[in-house]
């Protein structure tokens, strides 16, 4: 399992790298962690144009990779997961969380008990490094949709490849545009008009932004967001 930095150091999102392992757990997947030798995937190194440290980043996290004698390499953060599956060469196949989530759930090796709260709606944003990056669309609603009973909607129109960027992106969760309104207060005005009051999303970056977005726009106690590891974690089934 590929943590990152953000799911590493980030006390909100270190929540995310929990729900993550317990997911993991629950599956049976036989899973490490690289602790002290994992280094930053370097995604926004790369980016910001500071080619000589990506690669020192990515030399360093593959020598790793490779003496861990891992098979396959799982992350739950889309920018992880763009750097390693495109970025990187020889390593062993990489998947997102979702994908292991709808893979496993069908296989009825993760068992999820009917949603914990009926009354909430819940709307899907494709993160930018999941969905139009790296066409990953359909996993992450598959695994949404594995909880019995939820009540899941799109925003129809900007979902899927016509998605909305949250604005964290991959560098502007670093610093503050000037702008006159935020990408994520747009973006969290497009889903509380399909109705919903809930905003999953499948990364941490996505998270932090959508979260501050519904501060903003004063917005607290009308709507919610929740990483998809967070709400599957919240529904797994553990006892025999």
């Amino acid at each position: 399992y590929f943590v990152d930095s953000i799911s590493s150091f980030d006390d909100r999102m270190q929540e995310i790298a929990r729900s993550s392992a317990r997911i993991l757990s629950a599956a049976g997947i036989d899973f490490g962690i690289l602790g002290k030798a994992e280094k930053d995937s370097g995604h926004e190194v790369r980016r910001f144009g500071e080619e000589m440290l990506f690669q020192d980043l990515k030399n360093q996290n593959t020598d790793a990779i490779l003496n861990s004698g891992a098979e396959h390499i799982i992350t739950a953060d889309p920018h992880a997961y763009n750097a390693l599956k495109n970025d990187y060469q020889d390593l062993p196949p990489v998947e997102h969380i979702s994908q292991t989530i709808m893979r496993y759930a069908k296989a009825g090796k993760i068992r999820l008990k009917p949603v914990a709260d009926e009354g909430k709606i819940y709307v899907y944003h494709d993160p930018c490094y999941l969905g139009r990056h790296n066409s990953l669309y359909d996993d992450p609603r598959t695994a949404i949709d594995a909880i019995p009973g939820i009540n899941r909607i799109e925003m129809e129109g900007n979902c899927r490849d016509r998605s909305f960027c949250c604005g964290g992106g991959g560098l502007m969760l670093f610093y503050e545009p000037e702008e006159e309104q935020r990408m994520g207060v747009l973006r969290v005005e497009m889903a509380k008009k399909t109705g919903a009051n809930v905003i999953v999303t499948a990364c941490p970056f996505c998270l932090v932004n959508i979260e501050d977005a519904i501060k903003v726009a004063g917005l607290e106690g009308e709507m919610e967001a929740i990483d998809l590891c967070e709400l599957v974690d919240k529904h797994l089934v553990t006892e025999e």
